[in-house]
């Protein structure tokens, strides 16, 4: 499965969301799913999905959609 597509199937199903949901604009607040628990769990998928691990740092770092996307480029994740 190409990277964009294996991205947004993985945050659909641990947020229960629908791809019109992932607005880079959305942010905890405004997804009742999004909490501390689906957030690590989220992460935990994405390391396993592209073979890598994140920091505490970009674990914070990710608090938007938009800035989700921005860390997993970092990491060369074709979005």
């Amino acid at each position: 499965m190409e990277q964009a597509k294996q991205y947004i199937s993985l945050v659909c199903e641990v947020f229960g969301i629908q791809e019109s949901d992932m607005a880079d604009e959305k942010t905890p607040e405004d997804l009742e799913s999004w909490t501390s628990v689906t957030h690590m769990q989220l992460v935990a998928k994405f390391e396993e999905a592209f073979k890598f691990q994140f920091d505490v740092e970009e674990i914070t770092e990710m608090d938007s959609i938009a800035n989700m996307k921005k860390v997993l480029r970092k990491h060369g994740v074709k979005l």
